[in-house]
């Protein structure tokens, strides 16, 4: 019952998740908080079962650091996007596969391959998409038109906020599972942080 949406603007990424917690007809919670910071460039959004979601989040953000510390070399939105899509297929060809879908927002510095802002869409059978915008979960099925109709290359800040405020409030009418809450992020070339006044 989650959804998760990425839209990539001129000079930067926005992304949000709902933040509620349902099982069954049960709603648990309703501030969950669904993203994790992989990199300072780089976000990573979860949608699936709790225990996958936060065990393979951790695991990414956890084997990241490791390499950078190692290596001296912070990653890439690209190779983070890379790395995820090679540990879900790894686990998928084990007793130890994730049901986790997922979407990577991130900013490439100057000196990267593949520079500026990047969304990329991964399911949890491992497909692995670079795209403009992406979405994740039942509320997907109703905003899809929508960006597929108003999104364009090179929107600023106000367009994509207005945008993404649309579709918000598109899954949030049609959708029957209530979502009251979203947590929404701006990745851009000063790292990640969250926009406390969207609504």
């Amino acid at each position: 019952m989650d959804f998760l949406i990425g839209i990539e603007g001129a000079d930067f990424v926005m992304l949000a998740a709902d933040c509620s917690q349902a099982r069954s007809i049960v709603v648990m919670k309703t501030n969950m908080d669904k993203g994790i910071q992989v990199a300072p460039n780089a976000f990573l959004l979860t949608s699936g079962g709790v225990g996958d979601c936060t065990h393979f989040g951790e695991y990414i953000q956890k084997n990241l650091k490791l390499n950078e510390l190692r290596n001296g070399v912070v990653a890439s939105p690209w190779s983070t996007a890379n790395f995820v899509r090679s540990q879900l297929a790894n686990a998928l060809r084990s007793k130890d596969s994730k049901q986790v879908n997922m979407i990577v927002g991130g900013f490439g510095a100057e000196g990267d391959a593949h520079p500026g802002p990047q969304v990329y869409f991964i399911d949890y059978l491992a497909s692995l998409a670079r795209v403009p915008f992406a979405t994740q979960g039942y509320g997907g099925m109703f905003t899809s038109s929508l960006l597929d109709k108003h999104y364009k290359p090179g929107m600023n800040y106000e367009e994509v906020k207005s945008l993404m405020k649309r579709c918000i409030e598109e899954a949030q009418k049609r959708l029957l599972v209530q979502m009251p809450n979203f947590k929404v992020r701006i990745v851009d070339k000063d790292g990640v942080r969250v926009i406390e006044d969207f609504f």
